[in-house]
C-alpha cells in the first residue's frame, strides 16, 4: 500500500495486490463518492423506512462515511443501515491512521476515530439511528446472505473489471437484481460496454449520468426512470 493524492486534495491508497489505486486521481477521491454514488442513489432511489446500503467494497470507507455525513447533514426521518464487506482483513486496522478529509472526522459528536476502533473489534458499529457493519470476508459469500429486495442502494465501486472479473459478471448482477428492492438503485463509476452489457442481461436498465466535476457514471435499476438528464444505455 502506498498513499496518493488525488486531484480534488483527499487522499486514497495504492493497492500493490490489484495494482490499483482506491479511488480515481483525475476525478478525486470525494469528487467519485459523492457525485458518482451518494447523490444519485439518494436522488434516484424511493427510499423507505429503513434505508439500507450495501457499499461494494469497503475499501478505505470513504463511499460508507460519506454516506453517514450525508444522511445526517439532511436530517432524514428514516434510519440508516450500511453493509459492507471487505476482503483484505489487514485493511481495516491501518485505517486508524490514514489522513481522511476533514469532512469526515465527525459525525454529531461522534468521531471517526470512535468508528473505525469500534468496527475493528466488533465488525459493527450501531447508534440510535444509523448502523454500519463491516464483514471481512468473501464478498459474494456475504451478499448471498441477505433476503431477496432488501438493499435501496448499492455502491457497485470494487476494483474494476480487468482486475476484479467476479465482481462484475453477469451472475453477479443476477445475484444484486435479487438482492435490490423494486425502486432501489446501482451506481457505478464504470463505462464498460461489457459490464453494460452484464447487467442489462442481469434484467437492469442502465443509465449514464453527464457529469461537470467527475468524467460520466452509471446507475443500474430495476424501473424505468423519468428524468431528462439521464440517458438509457
Amino acid at each position: 500500500m502506498s498513499i496518493e493524492l488525488s486531484s480534488d486534495g483527499s487522499y486514497t491508497l495504492f493497492n500493490s495486490s490489484y495494482q490499483e489505486s482506491y479511488h480515481s486521481l483525475k476525478d478525486g477521491a470525494i469528487n467519485e463518492t459523492l457525485f458518482k454514488h451518494i447523490f444519485p442513489c439518494f436522488e434516484y432511489a424511493l427510499l423507505g423506512e429503513k434505508i439500507r446500503v450495501l457499499d461494494i467494497c469497503f475499501g478505505l470507507g470513504y463511499n460508507t462515511f460519506f454516506t453517514l455525513k450525508h444522511f445526517l447533514s439532511s436530517h432524514y426521518s428514516q434510519t440508516l443501515e450500511i453493509y459492507s464487506p471487505e476482503k483484505d482483513e489487514l485493511l481495516l486496522p491501518s485505517l486508524l491512521n490514514f489522513s481522511y478529509p476533514k469532512e469526515i472526522e465527525d459525525f454529531e459528536g461522534i468521531s471517526l476515530k470512535e468508528i473505525l476502533q469500534t468496527l475493528n473489534s466488533q465488525k459493527v458499529f450501531n447508534a440510535p439511528n444509523y448502523k454500519i457493519q463491516c464483514f471481512i470476508g468473501d464478498a459474494i459469500e456475504y451478499i448471498k446472505q441477505f433476503p431477496d429486495n432488501f438493499f435501496d442502494i448499492i455502491y457497485q465501486d470494487a476494483f474494476s473489471p480487468n482486475k476484479n472479473a467476479e465482481l462484475w459478471s453477469k451472475e453477479y448482477f443476477t445475484l444484486l437484481y435479487e438482492k435490490l428492492s423494486k425502486n432501489g438503485v446501482i451506481s457505478t463509476y464504470s463505462q464498460s460496454g461489457a459490464v453494460r452489457d452484464n447487467a442489462k442481461e442481469a434484467g437492469f436498465l442502465v443509465y449514464e449520468i453527464p457529469q461537470d466535476l467527475t468524467r460520466n457514471s452509471r446507475i443500474f435499476c430495476k424501473k424505468e426512470q423519468n428524468c431528462k438528464k439521464l440517458r438509457q444505455k
